[in-house]
């Protein structure tokens, strides 16, 4: 056959198996008779053949094809998977394959050739032993340093699996010298980074210019009770890992999963390192410094402690520096430290510390770039969950800089700062309820709930603040509460009757937004926590408690939860 034939027919057959392995996993639980005819089709004509491909001597666009062919069955566990036994055989033959591949010349191959190691390795194969492990990982330490990013932000997800499995955990352990610089080689901006990024991150004086709709991150519910996860949860406002994963963001993420494995253990390989980077004379390589500082900020806080107050003075320094980059990988990473910071035993300074990283952040917050009101507003509120009743001295600073932050912000930044408030409520309760703090923070959020309209998503923010505020605030939030209860018990009873034409008529109507549903249903139910006994003068002028047996006849879950928690 010619050339073009061939190539077409292997296209054809990749992504008959990309199908196959998405109709094996639609009905893992209940293997039918079309899954069974699939894998048999591939174990006894298609799998003996794509090996053969698989080689040094196939031309390019076969090797291509096949290595990504086996690369369905491998990353979808065929290989792995008792429940398939006639695959199982061909796992120690693909881990030849990715052996033979792994000299290829070719970016694409060896990408693909990565993304199978990283499967084995994550997945413990049976037919890993610890000489093979080594092997895997000496060359997937190679491959982090690849001139080609696509194959660097491919072998850069192997570490984090390492941690997961005594023998790995070992192995590991012994190439920490070489593989903490290939790290923190990774965590400089490259080319990719920028690519991903929007101007605003690097742009000097931004802060008046308004967002584009697609730079608005959906906004999504939180739910009560949900806990942030470690990069700073509902805070990270895009962090330090951000949006698009990049082989920066790899390596950071493996240098933290690292720090938590082997502790101290690290420091006296990866602390030299960084502080070199600290001097260095490009920003861009104090920026990866500084966010390397901040991956180990969790794992390795023990040892750290000795330098903590030489550590937080730079990074404070840093806040201020002339690039916007710079200046919010700072505010992230000194919220890193908020343990450290809050802690009067682990640091002796403790006080004066919280009042300079205040004083820093609440300045950077009304920065005049919008990157680092992001970084800083997030890493205010990552901070204020520790400091908590340690603010109360410092409201004074913080309520008006959080006042003028909502005329200054535009949208996507309004989400954190709503973020902000709510948990400023949270963290300092009644402190809170005086005549000067409501009027400065309650007036431009109430401006923004009558400007808001129901359509807006940041909608969902704006009522998880208020509802924060409203439980905190107590019986003097009451007078307030007329057009919310008004406006919550619309969307709720609208949101509850879409739903119902949804579930009996799904192809006429659209799915309706439940999100907004629970966030108004919670909104209630923090002016319930709030008004206490109270309450009753409200439910007198507006019974919103009729919405509930609507709202439990729905099904989603989400909107249960809330209901019952009303």
């Amino acid at each position: 056959h010619n050339a073009d034939t061939v190539e077409g027919s292997f296209n054809a057959l990749n992504k008959i198996c990309e199908d196959g392995m998405m109709l094996i996993k639609q009905t893992w639980d209940y293997p039918d008779e079309q899954t069974q005819h699939f894998v048999s089709w591939s174990a006894e004509n298609f799998l003996p053949k794509v090996m053969q491909y698989a080689s040094p001597q196939a031309p390019l666009h076969a090797r291509q094809n096949a290595i990504e062919c086996l690369n369905h069955f491998a990353l979808n566990w065929a290989f792995n998977e008792p429940k398939f036994p006639q695959l199982q055989p061909y796992a120690a033959q693909y881990l030849e394959v990715l052996g033979v591949l792994a000299n290829d010349q070719d970016p694409n191959v060896l990408k693909d050739v990565c993304k199978g190691f990283v499967c084995v390795i994550e997945n413990q194969w049976n037919c890993v032993t610890a000489q093979t492990a080594s092997v895997v990982l000496q060359y997937m330490l190679k491959a982090c340093r690849h001139p080609e990013y696509m194959v660097r932000v491919e072998a850069l997800e192997v570490w984090t699996p390492c941690t997961n499995s005594p023998m790995l955990v070992q192995c590991v352990w012994s190439m920490l010298k070489e593989l903490i610089p290939v790290l923190l080689e990774n965590m400089v901006y490259s080319q990719a980074d920028y690519m991903a990024m929007e101007h605003a991150m690097w742009e000097d004086d931004n802060a008046a210019v308004p967002d584009a709709a697609q730079d608005i991150k959906p906004r999504t519910h939180k739910e009560q009770g949900d806990e942030e996860d470690e990069d700073g949860g509902a805070h990270n406002g895009g962090g330090a890992w951000g949006a698009e994963w990049t082989a920066r963001k790899a390596a950071a993420s493996s240098l933290d999963n690292l720090s938590h494995m082997y502790r101290e253990g690290i420091l006296e390989v990866v602390l030299p390192l960084i502080s070199r980077k600290l001097e260095h004379e490009s920003w861009e390589v104090q920026e990866s410094g500084v966010l390397a500082l901040g991956a180990i900020a969790f794992g390795c806080m023990d040892g750290l402690t000795q330098y903590m107050p030489k550590v937080m003075e730079h990074l404070l320094k840093l806040c201020q520096a002339p690039k916007p980059l710079l200046r919010s990988i700072s505010c992230w990473t000194v919220a890193r430290f908020s343990n450290w910071i809050c802690n009067d035993r682990m640091n002796r300074m403790s006080e004066q510390v919280l009042r300079a990283v205040l004083q820093q952040l609440l300045l950077r917050v009304l920065d005049k770039n919008k990157r680092v009101q992001e970084a800083a507003c997030s890493a205010f509120a990552t901070l204020e969950e520790t400091a908590r009743h340690l603010l109360v001295p410092y409201l004074e600073d913080i309520v008006s800089t959080l006042s003028k932050a909502f005329q200054y912000y535009q949208a996507k930044n309004l989400l954190i700062l709503y973020d902000a408030v709510g948990t400023l409520a949270d963290s300092v309760g009644p402190e809170l309820d005086t005549p000067r703090y409501k009027q400065q923070l309650l007036e431009p959020l109430f401006q923004k709930f009558n400007n808001t309209p129901d359509n807006d998503r940041s909608i969902i923010a704006l009522f998880e603040c208020l509802s924060s505020l409203a439980a905190n605030l107590g019986p003097s939030f009451g007078p307030l509460c007329k057009p919310l209860v008004e406006r919550c018990s619309r969307l709720i009873m609208n949101g509850a009757q879409a739903a119902q034409m949804w579930m009996q008529n799904p192809n006429e109507f659209e799915k309706p937004d439940r999100e907004v549903m629970a966030a108004s249903i919670d909104l209630l139910s923090g002016i319930a926590a709030g008004l206490r006994e109270n309450v009753s003068e409200v439910l007198q002028q507006q019974n919103f408690l009729s919405v509930v047996p609507e709202v439990l006849k729905d099904t989603a879950l989400q909107v249960k939860q809330s209901a019952f928690a009303l």
